[in-house]
């Protein structure tokens, strides 16, 4: 028997019992797809079935860059008859940024737990293996102090100057736990994140760290961001050559959709974007859909990159200094 078994019947019992808090009787649907590691959605299966709650394994077919966001109908309407989504698609986000899941959240009728893009590795180790007792309570208090944030400024030593206004737009906690319907967060986790307001993002943002979809960047990569959109992309490698097509030919994909701050001190910088992500102290901001995040912007991807060492601040608070997250504690008392 291969020892990692144990690694991943952990998790998954983690995941079922106290993330989620699956209880007996309830409904989960475990949405896949070709490329997803299918140990994972057995273990998560076998420690929803020790509860005496019911699972479905749902497979959809691998989504290429025009539809990455789009799940297919059969599984959109078997959601409807679901409390518990755990989305374990390996080559698209599309059981996080679907249309029909953030309905489902907004009428309080589902739950969900959001692996996508995730491997094995994700599931066993760096991130995963967190106390998310404690990583939930700092996120809690860090969106506290951010939901009374009127403005935020991202820079860092690479180039990065991005600033935005951020007033009255929601904060998003995803530290874990998603015991009550309407509540969404992933695994590995460890972030808080918010929308700025559309079209009024401006500066420049210098990718050094991973990208969704394009894995860990040749070199770095420089965006230029007016009004909200991406303007030009700039690099010399393959990556970048890749995003910039994407900026220029996807619907809505040069749209400035998120700023997220990382805080989960376990995550590895090793080059998958959704372990980096979550990496203390790290910042990403993505391009393209904002649905999840209380938008109205549209597109069919959903694209995070990563910047390293970054310094964020909001109004006039420090937030982050140099990639060393400033505890909410210290921000409150000394108002840095």
């Amino acid at each position: 028997m291969n020892p990692r078994v144990i690694d991943v019947v952990r998790s998954a019992d983690l995941i079922i019992r106290q993330l989620l808090a699956v209880k007996p009787g309830e409904q989960v649907a475990i949405i896949c797809d070709p490329h997803t590691e299918m140990e994972m959605a057995y273990a998560l299966a076998g420690a929803v079935e020790s509860i005496e709650a019911e699972y479905t394994i749902l497979m959809m077919p691998t989504r290429q860059t025009q539809r990455k966001n789009d799940l297919t109908p059969i599984i959109e309407k078997g959601l409807a008859a679901a409390d518990c989504m755990i989305g374990l698609t390996g080559a698209c986000g599309a059981p996080t940024y679907s249309s029909t899941v953030k309905a489902l959240y907004d009428a309080k009728r589902l739950r969900g737990m959001s692996m996508v893009m995730r491997t094995l590795d994700n599931f066993t180790s760096g991130g995963a293996l967190a106390g998310y007792g404690s990583l939930y309570r700092e996120g809690q208090r860090l969106a506290a102090l951010w939901e009374k944030a009127g403005h935020i400024h991202v820079t860092s030593p690479a180039g990065t100057d991005l600033e935005a206004p951020i007033a009255g737009e929601k904060v998003i906690v995803e530290c874990g736990f998603a015991t009550e319907p309407g509540l969404e967060a992933a695994f590995s986790d460890g972030e808080v994140s918010q929308m700025p307001r559309v079209d009024q993002a401006e500066g420049i943002i210098v990718v050094d760290g991973p990208v969704a979809h394009l894995g860990q960047l040749d070199s770095p990569i420089t965006l230029e961001v007016h009004k909200g959109r991406v303007i030009s992309v700039k690099g010399a490698s393959r990556q970048a050559d890749e995003l910039r097509w994407i900026v220029e030919n996807i619907e809505n994909a040069a749209n400035i959709a998120e700023i997220g701050i990382g805080l989960n001190p376990m995550s590895r910088r090793n080059g998958d974007f959704e372990e980096e992500k979550k990496g203390r102290g790290n910042v990403h901001i993505a391009l393209g859909d904002n649905v999840f995040y209380g938008g109205k912007v549209r597109s069919p991807v959903h694209m995070d990159m990563v910047v390293y060492a970054p310094t964020v601040r909001m109004d006039e608070s420090l937030i982050v200094d140099r990639g060393q997250v400033i505890s909410p504690e210290e921000i409150e008392h000394t108002g840095v």
